[in-house]
């Protein structure tokens, strides 16, 4: 090497990795001098900010024994990102799922939020909310997944994601156990105060909230002993639109509701009616074998002949409920932490953490759908048609692609819902914890912790009106120039309040008016007690027990008297609702309604595309007819219950779960200089668990209790080989469950005694959990302090599995009361049986590429910049059951990847830092992927969303040594919500835009 390569290399080494020194031709000197990590201090660079933030997570990551990956704030109160989950999402092998234009919910490795569990503090943490009707994630959330969404990020010091499990560590992950480190004050000792304010700005309605956070901490030194103090404080509103075309129910074939009404023929069996009434053969099996019911088209109006014959085939998909929604929400969330810390003496120190969060969110949702499309007769009668749906529409013309998916249609005879919905809903997410540490000895130490961590949901408030529009011809649905953005036209003038009913047509029947309450609770109390005895240098034995009770509880209640109901007086004589009186008070309902404007500006549809309807003020509706009292007024019949005449059963989702969990464990970690410099270090150890189940639920309108047990023994290992200072392997081996959803343990469910339509769905008590065998083998290469090179592969053996199987079986194994069936039926009746049960597992295997390089080695002005760049493979199989099969029929199976598993995905960073200036910018790709299979039993097909890329940024300038103005923009490219249904059809489930949201503030350090 020359004078002057020895000089370049010299000036480049500092912050370069191997890889780089020896492309740019630095022998092997200038890598041995790298390899032995020597650093000339005259050039050594001190680093700060968003770079300082990457540095710490990689040295965190190098120092485990377990594989993890890290996130760092550069500071308290400071965390790099706007939203936690858009953060985390930067970690190889997590991808998220945005739900209203905000990540929520989190994926590792191929499995989803119910199978990585979220800590806060070490605390295992719940939350439960409700979701975007035109998300994956509508409707409230009752299951053990943590909603990311609840937290502001500005709370947390530190994301850590455990991708391997430690005997010491808490089961009940397959995929990943995630802390959300809040910060303490003996993290930095002596006073520190910040302060931000953030203006956030909403491109889809135009509107501006107010982002706020603060934070304070102090350190004492007292006769006591050394006494610290945190308090930490965030809150922000925000108002969001989301805009979408959706067909959310699973597009069905022709005769899956009963067809369309039939074609024009001589018929003497019919005075007066040119359509056969007769009972027509099924041409699907799925549908059903023999005939659909004759005389259900009560019009008489015959289909298109030709349009009829390309319809009434077997394997053809037409929307089944195809419409435009429009989704707000108005939230507010404050969350407060505080820690307390006392440490009396250099041996002893105790923790008190708290953490709360109140998310407040007011929901609308406004659609325009058409109904017909997803009834069958649905009650209707030759003297009563209304409400028939498709059995009472004809099709006039159509087109079926080759895969058989309808993607033009044009009906009569339709029936379209104006719809809007109000809903007030507060999130409360909480955790109280006392960590006490003790050193006994020079060998023996111990440490405890007590605590309680909870979520509960409540909706105080959740009203649905829909306007009908019966018997509407000229229906268009046209899809054919671009499925995600169809043409439709209704055929009348949707913004004309003239051509709506809310007393459907002078039926008599009960407008519809649906009033639900709900709330879902999660407790979880624990006591856990460790010690570690020092056996040898270098080698250490753990033990220790943990202790917890966790708590699920659901509870609705709704309007008794649902819609379309008789009005039948009450015993106590009056009516569900008085026509008279409300016509008196309401002569039209032009005071009742409101104009939906500007819908799909975002979406770029067709021209000529409705872009107003009218539809139901709810507001208007509380406030003048007291919907909300509980009571009955003068109006009609507003009293909720758990069980309605009409309309649904609440019963089902009144049901609670009680799990008692005992763990105990024992562990052995060790360190041990090898020959050639290397260094082994890592943990072996076993955890043996016990659960108990107590599950209960409605079983029709009984209530039943049942309880179960179960056992795991959980072997882990943790190996991490330093090969030489700055390259490390490990390997990682562990025995893992996690528990089942808690929806799937209800004892109970829903019957349906009807009889040639008779069904049950119901739960499963005893269902044993999720097990699984996790592999992992990862190569790290650590050139400098701040870059990293690693190459990470694992395997997830999964042994079993937990799906919803429909099946035909008689009554009796259900083992629900004989006294629900109707009469005529006994046990041996057969029923479509819809349960929960254990079943065949598959595997999950990938590989994970990391690189962390700042460009220090690079000339002027690049040397500021610096990268982190992931991306993730995964291949994955499991056995999915489309039917439970029969005593002589073996079950219809299928194999396909996991739900929510992208196969690849990338995300990357690119970062500038120089002086009082900050930037970066994120990409987030993720392939497209499944995320129901099957969406109907016996079809051999998905739903899924289509591959998403999304781009965020964040610049910050430092005015001074302690005031900053900051700038961030998440979803830059206004990535879309854009979801199929069918592999090969690619129907169209939902497209919908919730726009950019940008936010600019300042903020203050002392």
């Amino acid at each position: 090497m020359t004078v002057t390569q020895r000089a370049k290399c010299a000036r480049i080494r500092t912050g370069a990795s191997l890889m780089v020194l020896v492309l740019l031709g630095c022998g092997g000197q200038a890598l041995a001098q790298d390899a032995a990590g020597q650093t000339d201090e005259s050039t050594e660079v001190v680093v700060t900010g968003y770079r300082k933030s990457v540095e710490s997570a990689v040295n965190t990551k190098r120092r485990a024994s377990n594989i993890v990956d890290v996130i760092k704030a550069d500071d308290m109160a400071s965390f790099p990102d706007a939203n936690l989950a858009e953060s985390i999402q930067r970690i190889p092998g997590v991808s998220i799922t945005r739900d209203g234009g905000e990540g929520r919910s989190i994926t590792v490795r191929g499995l989803g939020s119910d199978f990585t569990r979220t800590t806060l503090n070490g605390v295992e943490a719940y939350s439960a909310t409700t979701g975007s009707t035109l998300g994956v994630m509508a409707g409230i959330n009752r299951t053990r997944g943590f909603d990311f969404s609840t937290f502001a990020s500005e709370l947390f010091n530190s994301v850590t994601v455990n991708k391997s499990q430690a005997a010491d560590m808490d089961e009940g992950s397959l995929g990943a156990t995630i802390d959300l480190q809040t910060g303490r004050p003996f993290d930095k000792p002596g006073f520190r105060m910040a302060a931000s304010a953030q203006a956030a700005y909403y491109d889809n309605n135009k509107t501006t909230s107010p982002r706020v956070a603060g934070l304070i901490s102090n350190t004492w030194d007292t006769s006591a002993g050394q006494v610290g103090a945190l308090l930490s404080v965030a809150y922000s509103e925000r108002l969001m639109q989301e805009d979408g075309y959706s067909d959310t129910s699973a597009s069905d074939y022709s005769d899956a509701n009963n067809g369309f009404c039939g074609v024009a023929v001589d018929d003497p069996n019919q005075a007066g009616s040119q359509v056969v009434n007769t009972a027509i053969p099924y041409v699907n099996p799925l549908s059903g074998t023999g005939t659909r019911p004759a005389g259900q088209c009560f019009s008489g109006l015959p289909s298109n002949a030709a349009a009829y014959a390309k319809i009434n085939q077997p394997n053809v998909f037409l929307p089944r409920n195809p419409g435009l929604g429009r989704f707000e929400l108005d939230q507010k969330r404050l969350g407060v932490t505080s820690a307390f810390q006392w440490r009396p003496n250099d041996n002893t120190r105790f923790t008190l953490d708290a953490v709360y969060s109140k998310f407040d969110q007011n929901r609308q949702d406004y659609a325009l759908s058409n109904a017909s499309n997803n009834r069958n007769v649905n009650g209707a009668s030759t003297a009563f048609p209304l409400f028939a749906g498709r059995v009472d529409s004809q099709i006039m013309d159509v087109n079926v692609t080759s895969s058989g998916q309808v993607d033009y249609m044009k009906l009569n005879h339709v029936d379209i819902k104006h719809i809007a919905e109000y809903a007030e809903t507060t999130t409360t997410t909480y955790m109280l914890g006392l960590h006490g540490e003790h050193t006994f000895s020079d060998k023996l130490r111990g440490d405890f912790r007590i605590a309680l961590s909870g979520s509960e949901f409540d909706q105080p408030l959740d009203v649905f009106i829909s306007y009908d529009a019966f018997n509407k011809d000229g229906y268009v649905w046209d899809a054919r120039a671009d499925a995600r953005r169809p043409f439709i036209n209704y055929g009348y003038d949707v913004a004309n309040v003239a051509n709506v009913t809310f007393t459907n047509a002078g039926t008599g029947l009960t407008p519809d008016v649906r009033i639900v309450h709900a709330n879902v609770k999660n407790t979880l109390s624990s006591v856990e007690g460790n010690l570690h005895y020092d056996l040898l240098d270098g080698l250490t034995f753990h033990t220790g027990f943990l202790k917890k009770t966790y708590e699920f509880t659901s509870r609705q209640t709704q309007r008794v008297y649902g819609n379309n109901t008789s009005p039948a007086a009450k015993t106590d004589g009056k009516l569900p609702f008085d026509f008279t009186k409300f016509a008196a008070d309401f002569p039209n309902l032009g005071s009742l309604s409101t104009v939906l404007t500007g819908w799909g500006e975002g979406l770029d549809l067709p021209a000529g595309s409705v872009s107003a309807w009218v539809v139901p003020n709810v507001q208007a509706f509380i406030s003048k007819l007291d919907l909300n009292c509980n009571c009955v007024n003068s109006y009609g019949d507003w009293t909720l219950g758990e069980n309605a005449v009409r309309g649904g059963n609440a019963l089902a989702n009144n049901r609670a779960v009680t799990e008692d969990d005992t763990a105990l464990y024992g562990m052995v970690s060790f360190e041990e200089d090898l020959a050639h410099g290397m260094r082994l270090r890592g943990n072996a150890g076993l955890r043996y668990v016990k659960t108990e189940v107590t599950a209960t639920g409605y079983a029709g309108t009984t209530l039943a209790t049942v309880t179960h047990s179960y056992d795991d023994y959980l072997p882990a290992l943790n190996l991490a080989l330093e090969v030489t200072p700055t390259f490390t392997t490990r390997f990682a081996f562990a025995g893992v469950m996690s528990r089942p959803f808690v929806g799937s343990l209800t004892p109970g469910g829903t019957v349906n005694t009807t009889f040639g339509v008779q069904s049950v769905n119901i739960g499963n008590p005893f269902l044993d959990p999720y097990r699984a065998k996790n592999y992992d083998l990862s190569f790290e290469w650590y050139p400098t302090r701040s870059t990293l090179l690693s190459a990470t592969l694992f395997y997830k053996d999964i042994a079993s599995m937990i799906q919803s199987i429909t099946s035909i079986e008689p009554y009796s194994n259900t083992g629900l009361p004989l006294s629900l069936l109707s009469s005529g039926q006994d046990a041996s009746t057969p029923y479509t049986v819809t349960r929960t049960r254990n079943t065949e597992g598959g595997y999950i295997k990938g590989v994970e590429l990391s690189l962390v390089q700042p460009f220090t080695f690079l000339p002027a002005p690049f040397n500021d910049f610096g990268t982190q760049i992931n991306y993730t493979w995964i291949d994955s199989s499991v056995l999915y059951y489309l039917s439970a099969g029969t005593a002589t029929t073996a079950p219809t199976t299928t194999r396909d990847q996991f739900v929510n598993v992208s196969p690849n995905s990338v995300n990357a960073t690119l970062y500038y830092e120089k002086g009082p200036f900050e930037a970066r910018v994120s990409v987030a790709y993720r392939d497209e992927y499944i995320t129901a299979l099957p969406f109907k039993n016996e079809l051999l097909d998905a739903n899924g969303s289509y591959a998403t890329t999304n781009v965020d940024m964040s610049a910050s300038y430092k005015l001074s040594s302690k005031l900053s103005i900051n700038l961030d923009a998440l979803n830059l490219t206004n990535q879309m919500g854009d979801q199929w249904s069918g592999k090969e059809r690619r129907a169209q489930r939902v497209f919908s835009n919730t726009g950019r949201q940008i936010f600019l503030g300042v903020s203050y350090t002392f």
